[in-house]
């Protein structure tokens, strides 16, 4: 990755291309100590320590350095300002891309756009750390926003390459991803959406915020950790693993692929399985792997998830996940259209769709399709955090031979400023 510091208010970020001769990056600890009479030392130190930066340049031109004075004399406004460094890779707080709240709310994080969203909730998993929390989504068109206060979105420029990955579980369904593009004041402009776990754009003209969001694609219960927000950065997420073969992701080549009780499977003109159900006839269709219980699965833990074409899904009333051991014994069924976990010492996953029966008739083409796995494991970007700053300390010093000048500032992290 290869990005300079950007440093102003929102709107009027600012890159700096020259590098910092001195760059301190840390924290206020305000850690307090107490030794008692024994010789035990006891600390108490507070629950959030804010980020601090210290930056020292030399021979700044001009226009930066007039660009730094602006912003140390709040001449635009009091601020908070916005610093993007080059340090800091994935935007979302530390906090929030392990899925977890500093605060007892999660809707501080996280927050939903419109009814029928769903809801946020504790997480009850085993091992979960404090305030882990999960997404209950009601229906396929639920989204659910991440937030950064005090502004509407992260700070960008146009022009910049904007990625953002939903969290781990998310990955293995058929989620949707978004980028709400907004101006200074945090009015909405447009949006990047991409039909998968990963949405990457380009900031258009004006955009000087963006608020990541993700469709969940289906009910259910989705986990909010490993979701990534880089600028400029090359780094690509954790992708799933398709267990299907290529002719059966695709839905063509011979019917033997499938399965079906009530479904009538047809081969179209142009080498497509085509799945028919007559009106008021209920059915179901697998998934085959030859003569084996399902599909191999890697070893270790694992999600699971079927995505279907939308014509499909739309008709389809159910789906069940079937795990085998390496001798064929079943370990268990999930069902519903969430991620689901895969057992200990699965080898073989069997993926079943059902079909009420309707009054209407219905016939598609069954791909494309993807059997997904996941790895939750794998560890991805840690959040680095985006915190808004305040000017705290500032000297320019005059260089020789001018205009260039030699500047220092100190920023503090804050949640607010004011005249």
């Amino acid at each position: 990755m290869a990005r300079n510091l950007w440093v102003g208010l929102p709107g009027q970020l600012r890159e700096i291309g020259q590098a910092a001769t001195a760059f301190e990056r840390g924290a206020e600890l305000n850690v307090s100590q107490f030794t008692a009479l024994s010789g035990q030392i006891t600390t108490i130190a507070p629950r959030h320590s804010p980020r601090r930066i210290k930056l020292t340049f030399d021979r700044l031109t001009r226009e930066d350095a007039a660009h730094f004075d602006r912003l140390a004399r709040r001449i635009d406004g009091p601020g908070p300002i916005e610093v993007i460094d080059p340090v800091g890779r994935n935007l979302l707080d530390p906090l929030q891309a392990e899925g977890r709240s500093v605060s007892d709310s999660p809707y501080n994080v996280w927050y939903t756009s419109a009814a029928g969203s769903g809801r946020l909730e504790p997480s009850t998993a085993a091992g979960a750390p404090p305030q882990t929390y999960v997404w209950k989504a009601d229906s396929a068109t639920a989204q659910l926003n991440w937030h950064r206060r005090p502004r509407a979105g992260f700070p960008v420029a146009p022009g910049m390459r904007v990625r953002f990955t939903l969290p781990t579980s998310w990955r293995v369904g058929p989620c949707t991803t978004r980028l709400h593009w907004r101006d200074a004041d945090g009015t909405y402009l447009s949006s990047a959406t991409d039909t998968g776990h990963t949405v990457v754009a380009t900031a258009p003209a004006g955009a000087a915020l963006v608020t990541p969001a993700g469709v969940a694609g289906e009910a259910g219960t989705y986990g909010l950790d490993g979701a990534v927000l880089t600028l400029d950065d090359d780094h690509v997420p954790t992708a799933p693993v398709n267990l299907l073969g290529a002719d059966q992701a695709a839905g063509r080549g011979a019917l033997t692929q499938w399965s079906a009780t009530g479904v009538t499977l047809s081969t179209d003109a142009s080498g497509y399985a085509v799945a028919s159900l007559a009106a008021s006839t209920a059915g179901t269709l697998t998934f085959v792997n030859g003569t084996q219980k399902g599909h191999a699965v890697p070893a270790g833990p694992g999600l699971t998830g079927l995505v279907l074409p939308a014509a499909v899904r739309s008709r389809a009333q159910g789906c069940a996940l079937t795990f085998h051991d390496a001798a064929g014994t079943a370990l268990g069924t999930a069902g519903g259209w969430g991620p689901a976990t895969v057992p200990a010492g699965t080898t073989h996953v069997s993926a079943t769709v059902s079909f009420a029966s309707a009054t209407t008739a219905f016939q598609s083409r069954i791909g494309p399709a993807r059997l997904l796995h996941l790895d939750p494991t794998v560890t991805e970007l840690p959040g680095d955090g985006c915190p808004v700053m305040a000017v705290t300390a500032y000297t320019d010093s005059p260089a020789r031979p001018l205009p260039y000048r030699n500047i220092s500032i100190d920023l503090a992290e804050v949640t607010s400023a004011s005249v």
